[in-house]
């Protein structure tokens, strides 16, 4: 398993620009859509900021 950070490139429902979070994943080199939508709904934001799951939206740095 690999851990990513995640930087939200824009305003995505109620996530602001800039927010960042760690997505754990077992796929390399980037997290998959199915992690990211999955942290994003652990973390308590809407069903908008959900829809931008994917890893295009983000800036992606493995840790």
């Amino acid at each position: 398993m690999a851990v990513y950070k995640l930087k939200a490139k824009g305003q995505y429902g109620d996530m602001p620009k800039g927010y960042e979070f760690q997505v754990v994943s077992a796929t390399i080199p980037t997290p998959n859509a199915a992690d990211i939508e999955n942290e994003i709904i652990r973390l308590g934001f809407n069903k908008q900021a959900q829809s931008y799951k994917s890893n295009g939206n983000f800036e992606i740095t493995k840790v």
